[in-house]
């Protein structure tokens, strides 16, 4: 079963602002503040809700990423290892 989309016309105004209905903010979850990357795509310009993340955040996401990518690989290792390798990180990054 097909979703179906809201489609609403809103007015570009002089400062190159639109206001966004508040049913489909509702709808997404927005809220006043919400940062949204805006794209153009052929004659459609797309707004895609974003989230910023914290420095340190990004940081141990790539981290679990790679370790993510190394278990598909079958490169596992042990739970002591593990634990040393994040301390020996944990001390480089207060440095």
């Amino acid at each position: 079963m097909a979703v179906k989309k809201m489609k609403k016309l809103v007015r570009l105004t002089t400062n190159n602002q639109v206001a966004i209905p508040t049913l489909i903010c509702r709808d997404m979850g927005l809220e006043k503040g919400a940062y949204l990357q805006v794209e153009e795509k052929g004659a459609q310009i797309v707004m895609t809700p974003m989230r910023l993340v914290d420095s340190e955040e990004a940081f141990y996401l790539e981290k679990a990423r790679q370790g993510h990518k190394e278990f598909e690989r079958g490169e596992t290792v042990s739970w002591e290892s593990v634990k040393k390798k994040l301390e020996k990180m944990r001390r480089s990054r207060k440095k």
